[in-house]
């Protein structure tokens, strides 16, 4: 699992059109803009392997809520569909992209779930959708940490251009 965090006074978003494999919505959700303020967005790639979601993983995204302050959190996450021979998938067992999806789903629902344990306000965009968005900075300056997340659940942080990145290394949040 990869995630990216970006920190926005601003961020809104509309759902344009379904993709495939997109979530059912509302009928009335579709061309209505969604608003969120003072927000971290997280893009949340799932890689195979990364089901079930291990607690390293919602530590370390509560970690970029932590380094952000952010009082609310959208969450955006995609499956990694990689090609037959890849690192991800060897050719002698092929990649079954159903399944991936399926497995991206459940993350992405379990990151969410857990996260609201915690107490975070959390939004999941609904998955598989063509969205238009737009965001506006924060009048701070958020250099947030990049981290990926192993499937066997070894946690790895690269650095940001401020040194936030040197302290992410313990994922002090528990």
């Amino acid at each position: 699992m990869r995630g990216v965090g970006s920190r926005w006074h601003s961020f809104e978003y509309t759902l344009v059109a379904a993709g495939p494999c997109a979530v059912a919505v509302d009928p009335w959700a579709v061309g209505v803009a969604q608003t969120f303020f003072d927000c971290l967005v997280v893009r949340v790639i799932v890689e195979p392997g990364d089901y079930p979601l291990t607690d390293e993983a919602v530590r370390a995204i509560r970690y970029l809520c932590l380094v952000s302050e952010a009082a609310y959190i959208v969450i955006a996450g995609t499956p990694h569909c990689a090609t037959p021979g890849s690192r991800f998938t060897p050719a002698s067992n092929p990649f079954d992209v159903l399944t991936h999806v399926a497995d991206t789903l459940d993350v992405l629902s379990d990151l969410a779930e857990q996260l609201e344990k915690y107490g975070e306000r959390v939004h999941l965009m609904p998955f598989g959708w063509s969205v238009a968005w737009r965001a506006e900075k924060s009048a701070r300056r958020w250099d947030l940490p990049s981290i990926t997340v192993s499937a066997s659940g070894n946690v790895h942080v690269a650095p940001d251009s401020v040194g936030i990145g040197h302290r992410a290394r313990a994922c002090p949040v528990r």
